[in-house]
C-alpha cells in the first residue's frame, strides 16, 4: 500500500508497523551506503521527534514542547500539509520557479553564423509544431529541484509514489531530527533510482565547501542551467546562506560557454602569433607581483601603487593602463587577452609606449604589433592553448584581471591585488576613474546579488563577477602563492587577506635583475599535426551524432541525452581540450536552445520536432567541420 492510503486509510497500529518497517528500510539502505549517516542517525532525538496518536501525525519540539503542525477539527494538519506541497509543484504557490535569464531568442547569425544559425532554425521549428509561450512538462517530471529542508518530507514521499522523476535533486536538511523522522516516510533507496544518475545531492545538518553547490550544478552544467524548482520548509540562517550560495553559483554556471566562432578567432590569431617567445615559467621567484585591475578601488590606490613601483613587479591588466599612466606609474608588464580587433587602438589610446606587452595566444595579431617588447603566454580556456605542448596557464577567463592574477601566482610568491574588485561597489562605478570607459554612473544592474565585501560597503556581483571570484578562489587554491594580499574595497576573494595599504611596507628589490629573469624565460612554441586535428574533429562530430541519434520521444529522455552528451564533451575536453573546447561551447547554446524549445512545445512526445532538430545540428556541425578545415589548412599552408 502507499504511504497516503496506510496514513489517511490504515489503524493506528498498522501505520505504526508500516512507519517502523520503511525506517529498518531506510536504516539497511544506509548502513550501505553512507556509514556516517548511519551512526549520526542512531543518536537519540534532541530537538525533534516524530508524535502518532488518535489526532494523527505531528512533530514535537521537544525543548518548547509544542507541536509543529495545527490542530483543526481535532486533528493534526501534518498529513493535509504535505500533500498540499506535493500536489502539481511546478504550478503551486508553496513553490518558487525561478528561471536563469536564459531565453528562446533568435541570435544575430552575422557574429555567429554557423552557431545562430542552428538555434534560430529550432526556434522556427518550435513555431512550426504549435509552440506556446509558456512551458510545458509532464506533471511527473522535475527538473533541477532543490530542498532547503523537508519538515518530515511526506510531500517527497507523495510525490515519489505517484512516479514523479527528478532530474537533478539537491536536499539539504540543516537538523538531524527532521532527516530522522524522514526516515520513517521517505523510500530512500527507492527514491534515489527516481532521480537521474549521478543526480542526486543529498547534504544533512552542513554544507561546509560550496564547492558542493559548485559541483552539483556543473556536474549537469545544460540542464540545470536555466530552470529550477525550489522549496524552503522553514527559515533559518544556515539555510538563508545556502540559498545564497546556489544563487551565486546558479548564476555562475550559465557563463564562460564560448562559442565555435569566437574559438575560431582565437584559433587564427594563435596561429598568426606562433612565433612570437612564450613565456616558459621559471622557478618561483621570491617578489611581489602587483596586480591592477580597473575596479573602482584603483582610484584610493595609486598612491601606494606609485610610492612603492620599485618594490614590487607590476601587472597591468586590460583597461587599468590609463588611470596608472595617467598617475605617472611605469608599468612593467600589459596584460591583454581579448581577440577584439579594436584592442590596438585601446592601447595606443593608454597609451602602451614602452610598456613590455604579456598577452594571451589569441590576441589580435595588430596589438602586438605596435608593440615594442612583446612576449605571450598560453590562456587556458581557449581551444587554440591546447593545439600545442607548450605549459598552459589556467584559471585565466573571464576578465583579464583573472589572466593577470594567475600569472602572478604563477611566477611570484607574495601577490598584491589592487583593483580586483570583482563586483559594483555601493556608491562608486563601474571602474576606475580617467579609464577608457569615461565617466560611469554609480549603478547596479538588476540582476546583481550581494555578496561579502572587505570592507563596510556594500557589494553586489553579476554572473560574469560571480565567475570570476570563482576563478580567483580556485586558482588561489590549485597555485598556492605565498600570499595574496586584497587591497581592495570590493568582494572578498577567498584564500587572500584584505589589508590596507598602511598595514604593511615592502623591502627593496632587484628589479631590473627580476623583470630580465622573467623575459629570459622564455621557448618557441611547439608545431601540431595538420591531419591528426582534423581527424579527431571528424571522429568527435560521428561520436556527438551517435549519442544524438538515439531515438527521442519525450521531454525527460531529452534531458537525459543532454546529460550524456555533456558527461561525453567533459570527457573529451580533459583529454584532448583542443578539440573539445573548440566545439562544446556552440554545442552546449544549441543544445540548451533544443531544451528550452522543447519546453514550449504544449505536449510531451518531441519525436517528430526532435528528429527536425537532429537534421539542422548534423548539418550544423558539417558547417563548422568545413571551416576548421580550411583554416587549419590556410594558417599552414
Amino acid at each position: 500500500m502507499k504511504l497516503l492510503e496506510i496514513l489517511t486509510k490504515g489503524k493506528l497500529e498498522n501505520i505504526e508497523n508500516f512507519l517502523s518497517q520503511r525506517m529498518i528500510k531506510n536504516m539497511e539502505f544506509f548502513k550501505s551506503n553512507s556509514p556516517q549517516l548511519f551512526q549520526q542517525l542512531q543518536k537519540i532525538p534532541v530537538d525533534y521527534n516524530l508524535v502518532l496518536d488518535s489526532k494523527g501525525l505531528n512533530i514535537i519540539d521537544l525543548k518548547q514542547q509544542t507541536m509543529l503542525y495545527p490542530v483543526l477539527d481535532s486533528c493534526y494538519t501534518m498529513v493535509e500539509t504535505h500533500l498540499e506541497i506535493a500536489t502539481k509543484p511546478t504550478n503551486n504557490p508553496r513553490w518558487k520557479m525561478h528561471y536563469n535569464d536564459v531565453f528562446l531568442d533568435f541570435i544575430d547569425e552575422k557574429k555567429l553564423p554557423i552557431t545562430g544559425f542552428a538555434i534560430n532554425e529550432i526556434i522556427k521549428l518550435v513555431r512550426k509544431n504549435r509552440g506556446i509561450k509558456e512551458y510545458y512538462l509532464d506533471p511527473k517530471f522535475m527538473p533541477t529541484t532543490i530542498l532547503y529542508g523537508i519538515l518530515g518530507g511526506l510531500f517527497l514521499e507523495f510525490m515519489r509514489e505517484e512516479g514523479v522523476f527528478f532530474h537533478s535533486l539537491l536536499l539539504f536538511e540543516e537538523n538531524l531530527d527532521f532527516f530522522r523522522i524522514s526516515c520513517y516516510f521517505v523510500d530512500y533507496y527507492e527514491l534515489f533510482k527516481q532521480v537521474s544518475q549521478g543526480g542526486f545531492y543529498l547534504c544533512i545538518q552542513n554544507i561546509e565547501n560550496r564547492k558542493t553547490i559548485s559541483n552539483f550544478f556543473a556536474s549537469k552544467k545544460i540542464t540545470n542551467n536555466f530552470l529550477i524548482c525550489e522549496l524552503q520548509s522553514y527559515v533559518s540562517p544556515k539555510l538563508e546562506k545556502l540559498i545564497t550560495w546556489v544563487r551565486q553559483e546558479y548564476s555562475a554556471n550559465k557563463r564562460g560557454w564560448g562559442s565555435f566562432e569566437d574559438e575560431c578567432i582565437g584559433l587564427l590569431n594563435t596561429l598568426q602569433n606562433k612565433n612570437y617567445p612564450f613565456l616558459s615559467y621559471p622557478k618561483r621567484l621570491n617578489v611581489p607581483i602587483c596586480v591592477v585591475a580597473n575596479g573602482p578601488s584603483l582610484d584610493f590606490l595609486l598612491p601606494f601603487i606609485k610610492e612603492n613601483a620599485e618594490k614590487m613587479i607590476i601587472f597591468s591588466c586590460g583597461t587599468a593602463l590609463k588611470p596608472l599612466k595617467d598617475y605617472g606609474i611605469s608599468v612593467d608588464f600589459q596584460i591583454e587577452i581579448e581577440r577584439i580587433d579594436y584592442l590596438k587602438d585601446v592601447l595606443e589610446q593608454a597609451p602602451l609606449g614602452d610598456t613590455t606587452l604579456l598577452c594571451g595566444n589569441m590576441v589580435n595579431p595588430s596589438a602586438l604589433k605596435i608593440a615594442k617588447e612583446a612576449f605571450l603566454f598560453l590562456r587556458g580556456g581557449s581551444a587554440s592553448s591546447y593545439l600545442f605542448k607548450n605549459s598552459v596557464m589556467e584559471f585565466c577567463a573571464p576578465f583579464v584581471g583573472n589572466a593577470g592574477a594567475s600569472l602572478a601566482m604563477q611566477l611570484g610568491s607574495e601577490v598584491l591585488l589592487c583593483g580586483l574588485d570583482c563586483g559594483y561597489i555601493e556608491g562608486l562605478s563601474k571602474h576606475a576613474k580617467n579609464s577608457y570607459y569615461g565617466d560611469e554612473e554609480a549603478k547596479i544592474p538588476q540582476d546583481a546579488i550581494e555578496i561579502l565585501g572587505n570592507t563596510q560597503k556594500k557589494v553586489f556581483a553579476d554572473s560574469l563577477f560571480l565567475l570570476s571570484l570563482q576563478n580567483l578562489r580556485e586558482s588561489i587554491k590549485k597555485l598556492q602563492p605565498k600570499m595574496v594580499l586584497n587591497l581592495g574595497m570590493g568582494a572578498y576573494i577567498e584564500g587572500s587577506r584584505f589589508v590596507k595599504p598602511t598595514d604593511f611596507s615592502l623591502k627593496p628589490i632587484d628589479k631590473k635583475q627580476i623583470l630580465q629573469t622573467i623575459k629570459n624565460s622564455t621557448k618557441n612554441i611547439d608545431t601540431f599535426s595538420l591531419e591528426q586535428n582534423i581527424h579527431d574533429a571528424y571522429l568527435f562530430r560521428d561520436q556527438v551524432l551517435e549519442i544524438l541519434g538515439r531515438e527521442i520521444h519525450s521531454k525527460k529522455e531529452l534531458f537525459a541525452c543532454v546529460d550524456r552528451l555533456f558527461a561525453f564533451m567533459v570527457q573529451v575536453s580533459y583529454k584532448k581540450p583542443h578539440l573539445g573546447i573548440l566545439f562544446e561551447g556552440s554545442l552546449a547554446h544549441i543544445l540548451q536552445n533544443l531544451l528550452l524549445a522543447s519546453l514550449h512545445l504544449p505536449y510531451d512526445d518531441i519525436f517528430l520536432f526532435y528528429t527536425q532538430s537532429l537534421e539542422i545540428i548534423s548539418l550544423s556541425f558539417d558547417r563548422m567541420l568545413i571551416r576548421y578545415k580550411l583554416l587549419l589548412k590556410f594558417i599552414n599552408n
